[in-house]
């Protein structure tokens, strides 16, 4: 049984990158149909970007021409680490985080539609509609800086996390009931470069 909690590597990288988008979320993510997406996210990637890319300013800045591309300082813990946020005017897009050496690309989280989802479910959809026989095994509840959000894999997708938010009562480290969670929303959609399966096998 897969559970989040066996995938620790998973977890380590969201709270930095929730830690620079709590002050800029967005009353609602909806994409107006008049706007096109400027980047689809797979399980491989988000558009172009994968976890061969360079983390590096002007690498993301090409990829992303006529969008506000810009690095930041952030600290956790006592230690500073960049980030490269990826806007739109003031409505941040994405945040990009860099591998321990900040030489790759280690996870991106993704804040807005005009990042389209390709796994088919779009920032703001309700748990239910994603999961229609949901398993819990598959999700945890926030910590730290996650604390009060459940996050759970993505269907078909190990490297692809999905953060919901919604109004419970109960305690912030536990998971709501399913009564209540299945009208929680999408809020954020984290991915991170695939594992390589084959490794370690003979």
């Amino acid at each position: 049984m897969r559970t989040l909690f066996k995938h620790t590597s998973l977890l380590l990288f969201i709270p930095v990158a929730l830690a620079l988008t709590a002050c800029n979320e967005q009353k609602s993510n909806t994409l107006p149909v008049k706007y096109a997406p400027i980047a689809t996210l797979s399980a491989n990637g988000i558009g172009p970007i994968n976890g061969t890319t360079p983390f590096n300013l002007h690498e993301i800045t090409q990829v992303f021409q006529g969008y506000n591309v810009a690095q930041h300082t952030n600290f956790a813990d006592g230690n500073q680490y960049p980030v490269i946020e990826v806007n739109q005017g003031i409505k941040r897009l994405m945040t990009i985080n860099p591998d321990l050496k900040h030489d790759k690309v280690f996870s991106v989280m993704v804040q807005d539609n005009l990042i389209k989802n390709g796994l088919g479910h779009p920032i703001g959809m309700k748990f239910n509609e994603i999961y229609p026989k949901p398993k819990l095994d598959n999700c945890a509840p926030g910590m730290e800086d996650l604390e009060g959000r459940v996050l759970c894999y993505a269907p078909k997708a190990e490297n692809v996390l999905y953060i919901f938010t919604g109004i419970w009562n109960g305690p912030n480290n536990a998971l709501p009931p399913l009564d209540v969670l299945k009208d929680w929303q999408l809020a954020s959609i984290v991915w991170k470069p695939p594992v390589n399966k084959t490794l370690g096998k003979s």
